[in-house]
């Protein structure tokens, strides 16, 4: 008889919030699996009777390394209720602050949660010794780098976290020439960390690789094999990240960094093996393995509803369960680079899955691609014209905000009558990637993504560490 056994492991280290994994184990291999935020923070209830533009002050508190989302979701949502045009240096700044709050989470995620693993697999390799906590020498200069970008973000919003520079009518933080020009030569500061540290080349030569072929190309050459993107490339290749956290993904992502009322620059969609247009009324959330009510499962969020009910036994998570199309679907780094068709990924995809070296890699390419546009972004603000257009609210409506977040889509929906919050719905980027099962039983990305990991020290799960941290989750956005 097969030995089976099931083993908790909770907290879970070095990631943002309270996560419980539970797995079931057979012959020391993961059959299956249940992702729970076990921490209830009741962000959506706080809200009702507020006015309407609270959202933009108690929302950001909901998470320290992605507030400026937060913020920018909560805007465009009382925006939507009253859709006039706004300003394009309003897009721009806005496109330009949370591209850097990204580079930041990217890197913080990287080397403090992520990489510090790889060294902890092979304690005895001499090129993972630079992602040794806290003194790597490649821990250190990314910190160095982290906090050198803080600046540039308090030349955009005044100050972050929890700024309140974006509001519905654009940016009410102006900026002038010589601040424009302070912020360009913080950002060469910036891609010179990913030039020398993370790449051991330039941008460009980077952004020119456009299939696997290209890639491990690149790799033999020993500038780009010592950089820190291919020590880590080689180590998880030997590691074979590349053959766990595997699912049949299918992937959502709003697009995220709008370049005007209707553009992205990066494509908005669904891809589930081909890429479909993103379709709103088609995500919903279904609590029937929560810790709510469930009176009413699998709701669109404009009709949702957050009645926190902890006894109901079939419940094990504080997570909602979001679905698009009935379906579950993966958030995040990959799903935007899926979405958006970026021809390296795409390839990397087709030959790896959706596996943690996969994932990990499209983080990574990800925040190259964005450092490479901050500059067009910035150049194209122009000091003369506005950033900041008066809109005026009106008393009754309903309306939502969908944003890119670093973890991936953020959405808040928006009910208000007579000027207060009747309603508000918030479906972050880690409820769709950690969330529990649904009405159908079918269990969520991480869930799913756990299944077959090899688990063969129960005290040391490496593994299963690797899968769930290469979605990078932050459950106190989960739980809000």
């Amino acid at each position: 008889m097969s030995e089976r056994r099931t083993i908790s492991y909770s907290p879970f280290a070095r990631i943002e919030g309270d996560l419980r994994i539970e797995l079931d184990i057979v012959e020391q291999v993961v059959e299956s699996a249940r992702a729970a935020g076990t921490l209830y923070r009741g962000f959506e209830q706080l809200l009702r009777g507020r006015d309407a533009c609270d959202g933009m002050v108690l929302t950001p508190r909901i998470c320290g390394q992605c507030s400026l989302s937060h913020s920018a979701a909560a805007a465009a949502a009382l925006h939507s209720l009253a859709p006039e045009e706004i300003p394009p240096n309003a897009y721009l700044t806005r496109n330009v602050a949370m591209g850097i709050e990204l580079v930041i989470s990217g890197i913080t995620h990287f080397y403090m949660s992520f990489a510090p693993d790889l060294l902890a697999a092979s304690p005895d390799d001499p090129d993972l010794l630079r992602f040794g906590v806290p003194g790597g020498s490649s821990f250190r200069a990314s910190m160095i780098a982290r906090r050198k970008m803080l600046p540039l973000l308090g030349i955009l919003a005044g100050k972050w976290p929890n700024s309140l520079f974006l509001q519905p009518g654009g940016s009410t933080r102006s900026l002038d020439s010589s601040e424009i020009s302070r912020s360009l030569g913080l950002l060469l500061e910036l891609a010179d960390f990913f030039e020398s540290q993370v790449l051991g080349d330039s941008l460009g030569s980077w952004l020119a690789l456009k299939r696997e072929a290209d890639l491990l190309a690149w790799l033999d050459a020993a500038a780009h094999a010592s950089s820190d993107l291919g020590v880590f490339a080689a180590a998880a290749l030997r590691r074979g990240l590349d053959r766990i956290g595997r699912w049949q993904a299918s992937f959502i992502s709003s697009g995220g960094w709008s370049t005007a009322a209707k553009g992205h620059w990066l494509e908005p969609g669904f891809h589930d093996g081909a890429r479909h247009p993103l379709e709103l009324d088609k995500i919903e959330e279904c609590i029937a393995h929560s810790w709510f009510d469930a009176q009413d499962d699998c709701l669109h969020p404009s009709r949702g509803r957050t009645q926190p009910e902890a006894g109901r036994a079939e419940a094990y998570s504080w997570s909602k369960a979001p679905r698009y199309g009935s379906r579950p679907a993966e958030a995040g780094s990959l799903a935007r680079m899926i979405c958006d068709g970026d021809p390296l990924i795409s390839d990397v995809l087709a030959k790896r899955g959706a596996s943690v070296y996969t994932r990990m890699l499209a983080r990574l390419h990800e925040m190259v691609r964005v450092v490479h546009q901050l500059g067009h972004w910035l150049r194209r603000i122009d000091p003369d014209e506005p950033f900041y257009r008066p809109i005026e609210l009106p008393d009754s409506g309903e309306g939502a905000g969908i944003v890119e977040a670093p973890r991936g889509t953020l959405g808040h929906w928006i009910r208000i009558a007579q000027g207060k919050i009747r309603d508000y719905q918030i479906i972050p980027p880690t409820t769709w990637n950690c969330s529990p099962r649904d009405a159908a039983d079918l269990p969520g990305p991480v869930e799913q993504a756990l299944r077959d990991t090899p688990v063969a020290d129960a005290d040391k799960p490496l593994g299963v560490s690797h899968v769930v941290k290469s979605f990078d989750p932050c459950m106190y956005c989960t739980v809000h």
